[in-house]
């Protein structure tokens, strides 16, 4: 396995309040012999790895693999949303390269094995392997989202030549893991670190965040394996969340733009945790607001600042949001209809995008008053996707009061109009509030959307319009593997339609 990731040294982030992690320099600890022994060591391990998990998923070379964004203007986007991936990416970019996510996995694995050898009480032993359990099983669901069919690694000490195995495989190991971490983990406001003290944070995994993944991965493979009987699992999976009082909806898109995109919020469920300290230190860059959002969220900007990355053109916000009193549209894109009536020569035709709203800013050197990094969480998970969620499963399963029930949820938390029929289809109206309300949001959201409910032909563009079945069935809506993967490898092989589109390896 060593051709396909690189091995962990035994390096862990040593501290003693798990919210801290966010914030306190690390102290190394060098050997592996005398560890795995005290709460303290697994504790330090446990952060350590949720400090991987955030170097794979915090960083923007996971966003430029986002084949789904609504922008008009892509830029750097512009060939992978034409699935028109040679174009722009060799086999050896960082894009197709899948190191990161098995660097989680392995540490994930070393945690679970030295956990089964411990001797901890049993509340702690639950915790640690609690976490452990649902970030193996995450990073296995996004790569499987990603890559299809892909290395499933189990063993810590797993070195050998490895292949792919049948996602469907991997995704019934997700499954396995996220039920018994959702038996062993608290509800969200039960999570204690070592010294007892609450933990806030919600990248930290609870008993909800298990089932918020488990909703997701059973809607995944309900369609994508043609397993229609797991939408009602699914289904089973959002009413669990959903029971959950301490997950509540923000009362307004306003607090939602203010308090749920900073994060840790109440209808936050899963998220990347940033804090504006030095160790915490992510770039402005790292995240996909970076590339869109100007004027007047990012300082010394003005209206006439050119935007040369991700636009998106006021007639297309108009468009998705259609209703003048959704709540949104003012929230999300700052004074729209004013900036419409300005001329193009200023505006280029495009809104201006306000929803993350929080940074900091630098304070001496030759950057000084410049933006240094959003503190706005990445939003993984929330209350009003599994809302949404529910509303397209129950859509799917014919329960069409229900879905519209859930749908107007949304709708009316935002001021806008509930679902008539003379907007046409249901399910398309649930796809577009899944649009609306979380735009510039998640992990690839609208574009897994797209896939799972097979909308890619009439949604997504360039190349994706004109896949055959034949095409889905070799993978063309997956991404190829990197070269890195087919080092001192002899068992890795690529994906079939990739290696007719661009990607001639093996």
């Amino acid at each position: 396995m060593r051709s396909i990731l690189y091995i962990i040294p035994f390096v862990f982030i040593l501290n003693s309040c798990s919210d801290n992690f966010l914030t306190e320099e690390p102290e190394i600890s060098v050997t592996n012999n005398n560890f795995w022994k005290t709460d303290q060591d697994f504790q330090a391990a446990t952060m350590g790895l949720h400090s991987l998990f955030r170097a794979a998923h915090g960083t923007i070379i996971v966003q430029y693999r986002d084949r789904g964004l609504i922008f008009d203007n892509l830029a750097t986007w512009q060939n992978p949303c034409n699935n028109e991936l040679s174009r722009s990416w060799a086999l050896d970019r960082a894009q197709l390269d899948w190191r990161p996510e098995y660097r989680v996995i392995t540490f994930a694995n070393e945690i679970i094995y030295n956990l089964k050898k411990g001797n901890l009480a049993e509340e702690r032993y639950n915790y640690y392997m609690g976490q452990a359990l649902v970030l193996r099983a995450y990073m296995y669901f996004y790569i499987l989202r990603v890559w299809g069919d892909a290395p499933l690694i189990l063993n810590s000490e797993n070195t050998g030549e490895i292949g792919r195995t049948a996602w469907q495989e991997i995704a019934a190991q997700c499954i396995t893991d996220l039920q018994e971490a959702a038996k062993l983990l608290p509800h969200a406001e039960g999570l204690k670190d070592v010294n007892g003290e609450t933990i806030t944070s919600k990248q930290i995994a609870s008993r909800g965040t298990a089932h918020a993944i488990l909703a997701h991965l059973y809607a995944w493979k309900a369609t994508l394996n043609k397993e229609p009987e797991l939408n009602q699992l699914a289904i089973a999976e959002c009413d669990t969340v959903l029971s959950y009082k301490y997950y509540q909806l923000a009362g307004n898109i306003h607090d939602v733009c203010e308090t749920v995109m900073l994060g840790n919020s109440s209808e936050g469920i899963f998220e990347l945790d940033y804090r504006d300290t030095d160790f915490d230190f992510v770039t402005s860059g790292s995240r996909l607001a970076a590339y869109c959002q100007s004027f007047p969220i990012v300082p010394l900007s003005t209206p006439q600042t050119a935007r040369r990355n991700l636009r998106i053109n006021n007639t297309t916000v108009y468009a998705l949001y259609p209703d003048a009193n959704d709540d949104r549209r003012k929230e999300y894109f700052y004074e729209l209809d004013y900036y419409n009536s300005q001329s193009t020569s200023i505006t280029q035709g495009a809104a201006y995008v306000q929803k993350l709203r929080h940074y900091s800013k630098y304070t001496d050197g030759t950057q000084v008053g410049r933006i240094k990094s959003y503190l706005d969480n990445e939003i993984i998970i929330r209350l009003a996707d599994i809302i949404l969620l529910r509303a397209e499963l129950k859509e799917k399963t014919g329960d069409r009061t229900g879905a519209e029930a859930d749908l107007n949820v949304i709708r009316q938390r935002a001021n806008t109009s509930v679902y008539d029929e003379s907007e046409g289809s249901l399910k398309e109206a649930i796809q577009n509030e899944r649009d609306r309300e979380l735009f510039l949001e998640g992990i690839n959201t609208r574009y897994f959307d797209m896939v799972r409910n097979g909308m890619f032909r009439e949604r997504l563009r360039g190349k994706f319009k004109t896949l055959t079945d034949q095409d889905v069935a070799d993978g063309a809506l997956f991404l190829p593997v990197g070269s890195i993967a087919f080092s001192n490898n002899t068992r890795m092989i690529q994906t079939t339609y990739w290696k007719r589109n661009g990607y001639p390896h093996k």
